[in-house]
Formats: C-alpha cells, structure tokens, sequence
C-alpha cells in the first residue's frame, strides 16, 4: 500500500516545473490586480489635476484678454479725445507732443533738442530732419501738429559773428565764416539774395537758412 501511495504522489520533472508556474501566477494575479488598482487611481487622480490646471490657465487668458481690449479701447478713445485740435510744435512741451498719436517719449525728446538747435521750426517737413523720424512717420504726424513761424528765432546777419551763424544746423563753419568775411568786406547784406554772391552757398542752403536770417 506504502508503495502504491508513493506511485500515486510521485511526480515528473516535467509536472514539477508547471506546478511551480501555476503556483507562481496564482500568486501574481492579486499582485497585478493591486498594482492596476493603484495606477488607475493615479491616473485618475493626475488626469483630474491636468483638468483643473487647463482650466485655471484658460481663465486666466480669459481675463487678460479682458483686460487688454478694455485698456486698448480706453487708450485709443483717450487718444481720440486729446487731438481735436492741432499741437503748435513750437510751443509744445514734452508731456503735449507725446499725445499726438506715433509720437512718444524718445521722439518728443528729439524733437524739442532739434527744435532748439534749430530756433524753432518754420516747416512741418524740417521734422524728416529729426534723428529717426522717417517719411512714414512724418505721414503718420504731420496732420496732428501745426506750425507758428512767427516763434522761430532770427540771427541778425549784419550783427552775427561766424560763430553764431555756425549754430544753424545747415551751415558749417567755413560757410559761416564766408558769410560774415563777404559782409565784412562789401557792407551788410540787404536781403538773402546777396548770399548768392558767396561761392560755396548753393540755393538749397540758402534757403534753408533765409527764415532764419534778419536783415536790420
């Protein structure tokens, strides 16, 4: 009988080696239950977090966007506003050139130095000659500004050394000084038509200064 029960329990290498996978995924499947269980939540967990960040970034943009088309619209509106009427750029201080529209700070600031170099502008189309002010730029401004020439300051041409006269942008000094050496030697000028006596003035020059020239 002891034989036969040995007979009965006995087992194959080949059977032994299944036993042992088979006891091995009875064991695993609990493990891999628990494991997905624990990945779904997460998953669950990181996927719900992902929908609340979305939709605080959304919000967000929402609210920018709000806040930029309100300020844009006030902006543009207040601009609207403050050019009913033409700025008088001989006149006008930093603060009154920045409300016309395309002019800011650096532009207003440039404009006046020129200004003053200049004693004052006689023509919209001088303001091509300030630093960085291009064709369309001026296009964009010209309509919003509006001259006094009346305000420009005049150099008395009779009176003035060649120093002085070298303060206008469009002479330089052996120009300046060919004007008060030609006075000196033939009387004081009567009107600009005499400079075109002096050799290296050309007509556009002397246009450019004749509104800034008195002749007492």
């Amino acid at each position: 009988m002891l034989t036969n029960i040995k007979a009965y329990l006995s087992i194959t290498k080949k059977q032994w080696n299944g036993l042992v996978v088979m006891v091995l995924l009875v064991t695993a499947i609990p493990v891999l239950n628990y494991v997905n269980q624990g990945l779904s939540k997460d998953s669950t967990i990181n996927h719900n977090s992902f929908k609340k960040a979305i939709a605080r970034l959304n919000q967000a943009d929402l609210k920018a966007e709000k806040s930029f088309y309100i300020n844009k619209e006030t902006h543009v509106l207040h601009k609207k506003i403050r050019l009913t009427t033409p700025v008088e750029i001989n006149s006008a201080d930093s603060a009154t050139l920045t409300t016309v529209y395309g002019i800011g700070p650096s532009f207003a600031r440039r404009i006046i130095k020129y200004r003053e170099l200049l004693g004052g502008f006689y023509s919209k189309e001088q303001l091509k000659e300030v630093y960085g002010l291009d064709e369309n730029k001026y296009l964009e401004i010209k309509d919003q500004l509006k001259i006094d020439a009346s305000a420009v300051k005049k150099i008395n041409i009779n009176k003035a050394s060649a120093y002085e006269l070298n303060r206008l942008p469009y002479l330089d000094y052996k120009q300046a000084n060919a004007i008060e050496q030609y006075r000196l030697q033939h009387g004081n000028y009567t009107s600009a038509a005499a400079l075109q006596e002096i050799m290296i003035l050309d007509k556009q020059t002397i246009d450019k200064i004749k509104p800034y020239l008195s002749f007492k």
